[in-house]
């Protein structure tokens, strides 16, 4: 098996890996919102892209104000 192969991961994979239900990671690829390959009607993932995205999308909380008093 070569490299690029055992780079890429199937939806149901990542989704597995996750802990998540494989339409949500289904439906980041139909957006187009994560990376990924199409060969032939399979949609393959790279490995790290779904992490990718989630560090892309993290919303850091705002600091707390300083209590004046």
């Amino acid at each position: 098996m070569s490299d690029l192969h055992q780079q890429l991961e199937s939806p149901r994979q990542v989704a597995e890996r996750l802990g998540w239900p494989l339409a949500r990671v289904r439906k980041l690829i139909r957006a187009k919102q994560i990376r990924h390959v199409k060969v032939g009607g399979i949609y393959l993932l790279p490995q790290g892209a779904l992490e990718e995205y989630l560090e892309a999308n993290t919303v850091e909380p705002l600091p707390k104000p300083a209590s004046g008093g």
